[in-house]
């Protein structure tokens, strides 16, 4: 087989999400869809979800391993591939250090009840494993917000979850979209991601700014005018008062989405300044 057709044998689509800071990673599919899928603003739950069959993904790391045998860092791929069980997780990591026995390190996406059906000892037992990183997308952090966007969890259930990873020793990336909580709710949307995000220990925030997708709940919803989506200018404004309110310490924040057009990133608390000197050139 040609690294072409190894590659179509292995990957369901042509394109591979992951985030950036998973650029160097191997990517193995092992789940397709979101386990949740109902996020009213989300475009990418286009997969019915499954996890595949474990002679699958024995074919795929085979294959992996075949074409990146040097990498050291293995992303699973899956809208949150961590609802596997433990069981499930464990087989994946095994057979990894048979076809893929460089690798050491093992990151993928997660929702916060994938972590809460864990135990503290399968969590902790996973990080002795070598899973060292999950993404995860709070999106926001006022309770109003993530149940007008059916976002199946609470803040609550956030501030436990990531207690948990915290004690396990695993680390967590997590995403943010500014906007989220539309005209209504701009304030309380700054404020309350703020407040959760001060309580955590999160290696990165990822900022995104909300872009509302065609043939979602989230497009209906403004159709029928119950949701009123910011400009970017309001959204930027929303961005400096989340900054503003942020206490964390070593990590790192950046927004690739500022105006469209902008990137801003630095680390916290040593870059903050400098990030909102930025915001506030931009607002003129």
């Amino acid at each position: 087989m040609t690294r072409e057709e190894i590659y179509s044998s292995i990957y369901t689509h042509e394109e591979i999400y992951r985030p950036p800071q998973e650029e160097g990673s191997a990517c193995l599919e092992v789940a397709l869809g979101c386990s949740w899928g109902k996020c009213l603003f989300c475009d990418f739950a286009k997969d019915k979800f499954c996890i595949h069959p474990i002679a699958q993904i024995e074919w795929n790391l085979r294959m992996l391993g075949r074409l990146e045998p040097e990498k050291t860092r293995l992303f699973l791929l899956g809208e949150n591939a961590f609802t596997m069980s433990f069981e499930q997780l464990k087989k994946i990591i095994e057979l990894t250090h048979t076809f893929m026995p460089n690798i050491k390190e093992f990151a993928m996406y997660a929702r916060i009840d994938d972590v809460l059906k864990k135990t503290p000892e399968e969590l902790y037992q996973l990080k002795e494993m070598g899973v060292c990183d999950l993404h995860i997308g709070v999106e926001s952090g006022s309770d109003p917000i993530l149940l007008m966007m059916n976002k199946g969890v609470s803040s609550f259930d956030m501030i436990q979850a990531f207690k948990m990873l915290d004690a396990a020793g695993i680390g967590y990336y997590i995403t943010i979209i500014l906007g989220l909580g539309g005209k209504n709710y701009r304030n309380l949307h700054a404020l309350e991601t703020a407040r959760l995000l001060n309580r955590l220990h999160p290696k990165c925030i990822w900022a995104l700014k909300l872009k509302v997708w065609e043939n979602t709940p989230l497009e209906k919803m403004v159709k029928k005018g119950e949701f009123t989506p910011m400009t970017d200018w309001e959204i930027l404004l929303e961005e400096r008062i989340l900054l503003e309110s942020l206490t964390l310490e070593d990590c790192f924040y950046m927004d690739t989405t500022v105006l469209n057009r902008f990137t801003i990133q630095g680390f916290l608390p040593s870059g903050k300044e400098l990030m909102l000197q930025t915001i506030n050139r931009l607002l003129g």
